[in-house]
């Protein structure tokens, strides 16, 4: 094959793969063009709780999706770095270790604080899924954002 026809061969090809691939052409009329940055709100929710994060240090940002299926803890434990969390679906009872419970709701937002004086558990004692978006800052040699901790004696509701 000679180098024209190479060249040809390969600029046809080239077409063909963009033209297929919809690369250079306008949307169909009546159709807005898509913006070349999107953005989709997953979960927004409202704390009234005061909360400040420092780093003396580099840390590492996590981003989770958890869901807790009807009658499903958490588990006793504890966080190692900041944690702000919001609830998009379900009811989250938080125990803490004096057996304090405080309920969120879809549309909450809370934050957990850090450390081992900072046992609790979540809870979904409702019939529906809780469905949480969580933003972990964590120490950058974290290998979870948890600590598993012994059940501080606090009966959970059944």
């Amino acid at each position: 094959m000679s180098s024209l026809r190479k060249i040809f061969v390969a600029v046809l090809s080239g077409a063909t793969i963009l033209s297929l691939s919809g690369v250079g052409q306008a949307e169909p009329a009546g159709r807005a063009p898509k913006p070349p940055v999107s953005s989709e709100t997953l979960a927004q929710g409202t704390t009234s709780a005061p909360f400040t994060i420092t780093a003396e240090t580099d840390r590492t940002m996590w981003y989770r999706r958890a869901v807790l299926r009807p009658g499903a803890t958490t588990g006793w434990h504890y966080h190692v770095g900041e944690e702000i969390a919001v609830v998009k679906s379900g009811v989250l009872t938080r125990f803490d270790a004096t057996c304090t419970a405080k309920v969120y709701r879809a549309g909450d937002a809370l934050v957990e604080p850090v450390g081992p004086d900072t046992v609790h558990i979540g809870a979904n004692l409702g019939t529906e899924p809780v469905e949480l978006y969580v933003v972990d800052v964590l120490p950058t040699d974290a290998t979870a954002p948890t600590v598993p901790v012994p059940d501080p004696g606090c009966p959970l509701p059944r």
